[in-house]
């Protein structure tokens, strides 16, 4: 088969590199027509060559990656990641195979299209080739065929899976908010043509609140030593911001950097009302400074290793009240844990990418102790939040996990990671 298309391709290579541009308008626009028909058929054909590659391996058999057989065959960068994403997707998406194998799709709109499809899918949880998934493929490749940007199609497949963003998992029970989920994350980055690098995130309420106050109080406008203003924009202001965050990250991550970086300070407003004999009771959600409302979850995930200030306002958004920061793990007591936990109790991560997590949380009475702490990395943090797993406090004064009922039925206790060899009913014995 591939013979004749490398046999058509040399004959339409030949025929274009002869063709001449007409004169009469009619004879352009049918020139054109028939280049864009063309080019389109060309992207497809790249598309299904590149998935056939990645499924027989060729390109490990010659010792090299998908990608790099593909940029030493011309492709810039840009267009061999579109050809590996579209190889992988049109063996789950027909319809747009066939779009893209009659030539009535560029590259760039099927990919728009199966970025799209993804988005949904994963935003909702539903399998590819579900129904879900087919009829985003037929809006979206409507979309496509009216003339609407990548960009509007992008938007339109949010917009969908808004739509159809499931309230209960038939295994995990309550699903997190989309703003709160954390296994929806994704970073990305290319250098550009220019060695400079750019990219984009995707990140849950959370590590947004985070990064925006971190950025937003290293972004603040400095005067110059003769005292006038910052010259630099506020664009300006926050890449230098986000830098300096990076370089400290850096530190705090080495090998030295045992008591991890510096906390977050975040500002937390709860709507409250006020009578004589109830005090001040809450009066709806929570929401952060810069990211908007969250769960009482996500308050109290945050309020493990991070400085949180809360204020209760009223109907008119005055302050009734305002608690102290939430108590953290200061350096003495968390370089305690570190000496007895030394990883994540849960996967093992190195201390210095832990918070430490109050096993009875501090707003339900729990100290701030060696006794009441342990430390759990990001993921794991989580999972005890949001996913059914628990810490308790062993005889030995050790921490022990307890697996949700998904993951073992008997929830049976396990030894932190750098113990995982003992077994709590010998240490009682």
């Amino acid at each position: 088969m591939f013979e004749k298309v490398v046999e058509a391709a040399d004959r339409l290579a030949d025929a274009v590199r002869e063709c001449e541009p007409p004169a009469d308008d009619d004879a352009l626009l049918a020139g054109l027509w028939a280049a864009v028909a063309a080019r389109n058929a060309a992207d497809g054909l790249l598309a299904r060559v590149t998935g056939e590659i990645e499924c027989n391996g060729s390109a490990k058999r010659l010792g090299m990656s998908v990608r790099e057989l593909l940029r030493r065959n011309g492709c810039v960068p840009v267009v061999a990641s579109r050809a590996i994403r579209l190889g992988r997707a049109i063996a789950h998406l027909p319809v747009l195979a066939r779009h893209l194998r009659d030539g009535s799709l560029s590259g760039e709109y099927a990919d728009a299209v199966a970025r799209g499809v993804r988005h949904v899918c994963t935003r909702t949880r539903s399998p590819l080739g579900s129904e879900l998934a087919i009829e985003t493929e037929a809006v979206l490749i409507g979309h496509a065929l009216a003339g609407r940007s990548p960009v509007e199609i992008g938007d339109r497949a949010r917009a969908i899976a808004l739509e159809n963003q499931p309230d209960v998992d038939e295994v995990d029970g309550p699903v997190p908010p989309v703003a709160e989920d954390t296994t929806l994350n994704e970073v990305s980055w290319a250098q550009r043509d220019d060695g400079r690098l750019a990219g984009s995130f995707d990140l849950d309420v959370i590590a947004g609140e985070r990064l925006i106050s971190c950025v937003d109080t290293a972004s603040r406008p400095r005067p110059l030593p003769d005292g006038t203003p910052d010259p630099r924009s506020a664009n300006q202001r926050r890449a230098d911001a986000f830098v300096q965050v990076v370089e400290a990250a850096s530190r705090a991550l080495g090998v030295d950097g045992l008591v991890g970086s510096a906390k977050t300070e975040i500002l937390l407003t709860v709507p409250a009302t006020q009578d004589e004999c109830c005090g001040i009771a809450p009066a709806g959600p929570a929401h952060l400074q810069w990211m908007g409302s969250v769960s009482d979850e996500a308050v109290s995930l945050l309020s493990c290793d991070a400085s949180v200030t809360r204020i209760a306002v009223d109907v008119d958004a005055a302050p009734i009240d305002i608690s102290p920061a939430a108590r953290l793990f200061t350096g003495r007591t968390r370089k305690a844990i570190v000496a007895r936990d030394q990883s994540c109790v849960m996967c093992g991560n190195p201390a210095s990418w832990t918070d430490v997590h109050h096993i009875l949380p501090f707003s339900q009475g729990g100290a701030t102790t060696c006794d009441n702490g342990c430390l759990l990395c990001r993921t794991c943090h989580v999972a005890v939040h949001q996913h059914g797993w628990e810490i308790v406090m062993g005889p030995d004064r050790h921490p022990w996990i307890r697996p949700s009922a998904t993951v073992d039925p008997h929830r049976e206790l396990q030894p932190a990671y750098n113990r995982r060899a003992l077994r709590l009913d010998a240490l009682a014995a």
